[in-house]
């Protein structure tokens, strides 16, 4: 026979074939390494043991639905077909279902998820919101068959039977349980018939409460407009969901303590605060009775109607003093007044004139003559007295002092 000679691809669709077709859907167990997700959010890892290893792709719409965060380190158990990458000749699992594998795995993938949310904020104690003191209506989200919810129940009952229970019922264990969760969780919220919500369940192992570490309950227990208390399983258990609750129970007979009032406490409450306002208003009292008497005792000590009568007294005292002071201010400038005239009567030319006296001016530029040096003989001069003026000449001009 003619020997064949095959292309590398042949070869290698070749292989593709046969590992494809007779190898069926296989569960393997392996150590993640290598762990890596694309921007597309396909995950691509490696599964090893001491003695092989096997790289694996998952999908991004099968990747959206593991319960929990990949780590590199984690034993987990993957199921999916053996498929080939003939580009490269390499075989891969694609995987289509993964489980961790032990109480380790579970761990690492608890502490990885817990470690990532705690970084974006979803546990700070800034966001907690208060729990109410004083609710009439709680929201249970918890598996109406289960010890928990007969706990709350029993216990809310014996502190206070006022306060109502809401219960909405939800798986609490398996791949739906996380779903039914939100579902209460957003059906509270939607109508906002309860003051707040309480989410757990009793006891188990890590397997079991493994819903309550789930991100997607995580994201809406944060998101939750309403304070939600946390309730799941045993006092040394912790869940995810603790750390996002606003409150977290050790148990959820804890959980009904801590949310219902007791009937019996609030009673005390309501009688200390009815002693404390019946004290307050009768100390009120008693305090406006003494400013009363104080009041009426300083109207006895100061009758209105005296001091009215003092002060229009004081002010028609007021009154006549004004008035005096305006007429002697009046008299003494009417005095000073006269003066004024009497010094201006006898400072007045024409007045003097009156005694006999003349002024005499010169005709020309009736100028007055205050000197016989300032007139000559036969220059006409003017002459006035005290009724009128006339016209004279100066016929002789002499000295008084020896002049001709």
């Amino acid at each position: 026979m003619e020997e064949r000679i095959y292309s590398v691809s042949e070869v290698s669709l070749e292989i593709k074939r046969v590992i494809e077709r007779y190898i069926p859907p296989v569960w393997v167990e392996g150590e993640i390494s290598n762990y890596s997700v694309s921007r597309a959010g396909h995950v691509y890892f490696s599964l090893k043991d001491d003695n092989a290893l096997i790289n694996c792709v998952m999908w991004r719409n099968v990747a959206g639905s593991i319960p929990f965060l990949m780590a590199a380190g984690m034993r987990v158990i993957v199921y999916g077909d053996v498929i080939i990458y003939t580009g490269q000749s390499q075989y891969q699992i694609n995987v289509k279902q993964i489980r961790a594998a032990g109480m380790g795995s579970l761990y690492l993938a608890f502490e990885a998820l817990k470690k990532k949310l705690s970084d974006e904020g979803l546990f700070d104690p800034e966001i907690k919101k208060p729990i109410p003191l004083y609710p009439k209506r709680i929201g249970v989200v918890t598996s109406i068959s289960g010890a928990a919810v007969r706990d709350i129940i029993e216990v809310s009952g014996r502190r206070n039977p006022s306060v109502r229970l809401v219960i909405f019922p939800a798986q609490v264990q398996g791949e739906k349980a996380a779903d039914t969760i939100i579902q209460g969780i957003q059906t509270f919220n939607r109508l906002r018939n309860v003051d707040l919500i309480i989410i757990g369940r009793g006891g188990g192992s890590i397997e079991d409460l493994w819903a309550f570490n789930e991100e997607k309950l995580v994201r809406a227990i944060a998101a939750s407009e309403l304070p939600i208390v946390s309730a799941v399983g045993h006092e040394v258990d912790y869940s995810l969901s603790d750390f996002a609750a606003d409150y977290r129970a050790p148990t959820p007979s804890a959980a009904a303590e801590l949310t219902v009032p007791e009937k019996r406490m609030i009673e005390r409450r309501l009688g200390d605060y009815r002693n404390r306002a019946t004290q307050y208003i009768l100390h009120t009292i008693n305090n406006r009775h003494q400013l009363l008497d104080n009041l009426a005792l300083r109207v006895s000590r100061q009758n209105p109607v005296k001091i009215l009568k003092d002060r229009f007294d004081l002010i028609a005292t007021l009154r006549k003093r004004i008035h005096q002071a305006i007429r002697s201010q009046i008299d003494q400038s009417v005095l000073r007044l006269k003066d004024f005239r009497g010094t201006i009567r006898a400072l007045d030319p024409k007045e003097i004139l009156k005694r006999g006296y003349s002024l005499v001016y010169k005709e020309e530029k009736r100028q007055l003559i205050r000197s016989v040096k300032s007139v000559k003989a036969g220059e006409k001069i003017i002459v006035e007295v005290s009724d009128g003026v006339f016209k004279a000449g100066v016929k002789t001009v002499s000295d008084p002092n020896g002049g001709g």
